[in-house]
């Protein structure tokens, strides 16, 4: 018996994996064939699994078969006829095998070479244990079975450092079934130590037809950052035509990394984006710019700085740096995290935080590209600090808060932007809880001071102003509750009424200015607030009662599917102070007796249905000032219904009264092909404001969605266009879809994750 060395791993362990043809020659099962438990890990799309079939050897000899064995004179071992070399970790089999032991094989006709995970099929091939000498396969076939990653060569060689060079080849990840896509290339080089390969004359080819061609192409074999282009995006619009975009990825050190855009527009321009980004011990750092040279707006820029540190557990920092240098322009292409804003932010903080005790200073200011567009007030700097000590009976807050407020271009025309100047904040919230099994009892007092020095531009002049304001308060809730039966099954249901008394004074505001003071949305859970208004700037007088009833369902696991509620407040007094203008005692700003009937209905914990359901029923007017309804419905798998009807009036701002529904639904029409809707209509002004219609195909390596929409954007004018993202498994995701506009098209696209 000879003795062999090992030559077979060294070979395996720098393969880079490429694709086959048949599937039963590379250990295929098809779905059906697979036990039950392992369909169950299989993705939706995917057709069946591989399965290893070679078993390592008992001994740890290696094995010589074949109808004929002979050695000739000059030491040439001979196998002829159903040769094959089985050693413990890898076999080789071939028609004829001959070679001299612990230097070289050669083998002709039907050669098979594996180990646990991995094959190599050729016609022909040269196996060394040389340094001096590649090894090389002539017409390979080989394959990962636990990856999936395979593929094919007319020939195949092994450098003395393990470097693989494969001509005329091609690579896909997709089942033998399934040949959806594949990468060839006429020269492939492939380097496990660096972790990347390289290819020339690069087709991607969709079911045999090419779709893109690359002269040259980079591409990882782990997981590792590797500097390349990544795969481009393409997109067709019908008032912009065809666009492009082409990463660059550039991996200048472990903690540093780069990627650069360009961008094309056929219709509109081109220009490039840039992202930097830095990992350290103690910061995560992104700088981000995009420039677009457009035809009609000339050059368009936007940019932004993010750092945040962490210095410990305690202490943290962070820097916020956006920048529009180009007035009132923004560019037409961006992949970028940059939205269009008004106003950019620029922002600084320091922050403390052991658990109770909290504190925070930020220093925030704007750049406002439009001089028409009224700027926000900046903070220079505000300083927030909060404590809280709570046991089972006794619940104490206090909240302090100091804000130097500036108005980077008042107005003295206007009295709401005529002004800035300091504020110092002081909220303070005692409670005692007193709760068992049954009901609570809370009642508790809020105490409020403000001070205020302001600079008023009008007439140049300053003062200052406080208030100082104490509300007292209970809240109080029986809870009863019974079990019924759902089925087999036993749930548990609740009857909750709640009662809880603000008495909050009024207190003159004429000269207390409105930096952040907003009106909040009256809904069931506003209605149990203990404070009227957003912000720190207004302190809503009140007297009233909140009457409301709970009642909630828990299933046999005692978590929650249903709940209701219902309530009304109920005003022993008038209001007079609101968010803007001067408060007067003799001349109120609502004096509504009750407030509209509050409902609330939702439902959860079931992946084929949940509700979410408000109404606001104004009795005195017999009119609905509010109505918000979202369902999603999955009547079958894989069938999505989603719909939300929104109306809403009576908002203090008129621009923001809403008369809107819309339904969107994802349907398959056979096993891999799906298609997908949505329209959105608005009843104000009786028109539709978006329209998407699409098909999408997946099986387990390729994800493929082409929609048309038709939308309404932020200028309240129409676009349209055509829409085409894929995703090539192991590759990248080529695709386009534009920014300003969110659709059912995003939600297909992104539950086809699942299938894989």
């Amino acid at each position: 018996m000879v003795k062999h060395s090992r030559i077979y791993a060294l070979f395996f362990q720098s393969l880079f994996i490429l694709p086959a043809a048949h599937a039963n020659q590379w250990d295929w099962v098809p779905r059906e064939s697979l036990p039950a438990e392992q369909q169950a890990q299989l993705g939706r799309y995917c057709q069946g699994s591989y399965i290893d079939q070679w078993k390592s050897p008992n001994s740890e000899d290696t094995n010589l078969k074949a109808d004929l064995i002979y050695r000739d004179e000059n030491g040439v071992v001979h196998l002829n006829g159903a040769a094959e070399i089985i050693q413990p970790t890898s076999s080789l089999q071939a028609d004829t095998i001959e070679g001299v032991p612990d230097k070289y094989y050669k083998t002709d006709g039907n050669v098979i070479l594996r180990q646990k995970g991995q094959m190599i099929r050729g016609s022909s091939g040269y196996v060394s244990s040389s340094t001096d000498s590649p090894t090389e396969f002539v017409d390979a076939k080989f394959i990962n079975l636990e990856s999936g990653q395979r593929g094919a060569a007319k020939s195949l060689l092994r450098s003395k450092n393990g470097i693989i060079f494969i001509h005329q080849g091609y690579y896909t990840t997709c089942e033998p079934t399934e040949e959806s896509w594949q990468l060839y290339g006429t020269a492939i080089e492939l380097n496990p130590q660096e972790g990347f390969g390289t290819a020339e004359n690069v087709q991607i080819r969709i079911h045999d037809v090419p779709v893109f061609y690359f002269p040259w192409l980079r591409f990882p074999l782990n997981n590792a950052r590797q500097t390349g282009f990544l795969f481009p995006t393409f997109g067709v619009s019908g008032s912009k035509g065809i666009s492009v975009s082409a990463p660059f990825y550039w991996n200048i050190a472990p903690n540093y990394d780069a990627t650069i855009t360009p961008n094309y527009i056929q219709e509109e321009g081109s220009g490039f984006d840039l992202e930097l980004r830095h990992l350290g011990d103690y910061d995560e750092t992104t700088f981000e710019q995009s420039t677009f040279d457009d035809n009609d707006e000339g050059e368009q820029i936007v940019r932004k700085f993010k750092t945040d540190l962490t210095f410990n557990k305690y202490f943290s920092s962070g820097l916020l740096l956006e920048d529009n240098p180009t007035e009132d322009k923004y560019p037409d292409a961006n992949t970028t995290s940059i939205g269009e804003e008004d106003n950019y932010e620029r922002s600084g903080y320091l922050s403390f935080n052991n658990g109770n005790f909290s504190s925070k200073a930020t220093v925030r200011r704007y750049q406002t590209p439009d001089p028409d567009e009224d700027a926000p007030f900046e903070w220079l700097p505000r300083i927030e600090s909060s404590y809280r000590y709570a046991t089972g009976l006794f619940d104490y807050s206090v909240d302090m808060q100091y804000t130097d407020f500036s108005n980077p271009d008042p107005d003295v025309t206007d009295d709401d932007d005529n002004f800035d100047g300091q504020r110092t904040v002081l909220n303070q919230d005692l409670s005692l809880s007193f709760s068992n099994a049954w009901g609570s009892f809370t009642p508790g007092v809020l105490i409020q001071n403000r001070d205020y020095s302001i600079h008023d531009y009008t007439d140049d002049s300053d003062y200052d102003t406080s208030l100082n304001h104490v509300s007292t308060y209970f809240d109080t809730k029986t809870v009863f509750e019974r079990s019924i039966t759902n089925g087999d099954k036993i749930w548990r249901q609740t009857l909750e009424p709640r009662l809880s008394f603000l008495d909050s004074p009024y207190t003159d505001q004429t000269d207390i200015v409105d930096f952040d003071a907003s009106t909040s949305v009256m809904s069931y859970s506003q209605a149990f607030s203990h404070e009227r208004f957003s912000g720190n700037d207004r302190i809503g007088d009140t007297r009233q009662f909140t009457l409301g009833v709970e009642s909630r369902l828990y299933d046999e696991n005692n978590n929650e599917r249903w709940a209701f509620k219902l309530g009304q407040i109920q005003y022993l007094k008038d209001r007079f102070v609101s968010t803007s203008g001067d408060t007067d005692s003799d001349t109120p700003v609502d004096d509504d007796s009750t407030s509209p009937l509050l409902g609330s209905v939702t439902y959860t914990g079931s992946d084929r249905f949940s509700l979410t359901a408000n109404a606001n029923y104004d009795l005195g007017e017999r009119d609905t000032t509010l109505t918000q309804v979202i369902v999603k419905l999955k009547p079958v798998d894989e069938v999505k219904v989603n719909l939300s009807y929104l109306y809403s009036i009576d908002n203090d701002d008129e621009d923001d009264d809403t008369n809107q529904s819309n339904i969107g639904t994802i349907f398959p029409i056979n096993q891999n092909w799906s298609m997908f809707l949505q329209h959105t209509y608005d009843f104000f002004d009786n028109r539709s404001t978006k329209e998407v219609a699409g098909l999408g195909y997946e099986n387990c390596c390729v994800k493929v969605s082409a929609s048309y929409q038709h939308w309404l954007n932020d200028d309240s004018e129409f676009e349209s266009g055509f829409f085409l993202q894929f995703t090539l498994r192991s590759l990248s995701s080529p695709g386009a879809k534009d920014n300003s506009t969110s659709s059912i098209a995003d939600e297909y696209w992104n539950e086809g994750k699942v299938g894989y």
